[in-house]
């Protein structure tokens, strides 16, 4: 295990690598089930921060699997019904952590048993997290660094 990766029910903000002023960001906070998670630049307010914390847990075994969940709604990263966007969700859903093996602190962040990572198009602020097959492995885009809060 990497010990880049982020500790278990500590609160982080994660980060896209490619976008790097781009955080996961749960919209206006909201615990109301199918609240995008986009994009956004950490613009340093209390209340923008609290929608970009969220807390890894690990669910044991060897591969690194996790749920994440925003501290302020209790809400959990998940896919929307079409699986192609990344929402808050009253259910949890597992995840994957696969570091690159070209960055060290990079982490592909994949959907337990499939092919489908978070991906990131773009650094305007609320641009939705897509939720994508794995591209190539170079593409930046893919991967996150998780940044320990407190």
């Amino acid at each position: 295990m990497s010990d880049k990766l982020p500790k278990d029910g500590h609160s982080c903000k994660i980060r896209n690598v490619f976008y790097d002023t781009q955080h996961a960001d749960l919209e206006r906070g909201s615990s109301a089930v199918g609240t995008p998670i986009t994009g956004h630049t950490d613009d340093g307010s209390s209340e923008g921060g609290d929608n970009r914390t969220f807390m890894v847990s690990y669910t044991g075994g060897a591969e690194d699997l996790v749920t994440i969940i925003n501290l302020k709604s209790k809400t959990y990263a998940s896919a929307d019904t079409l699986g192609m966007k990344l929402e808050g969700n009253g259910s949890p859903v597992v995840y994957q952590l696969i570091e690159s093996q070209l960055s060290q602190g990079e982490f592909i962040i994949r959907k337990q048993n499939t092919n489908f990572v978070w991906y990131l198009d773009s650094d305007w602020n609320k641009t939705q997290i897509r939720i994508v097959p794995t591209p190539a492995e170079t593409d930046k885009k893919q991967y996150w660094k998780f940044v320990q809060q407190g």
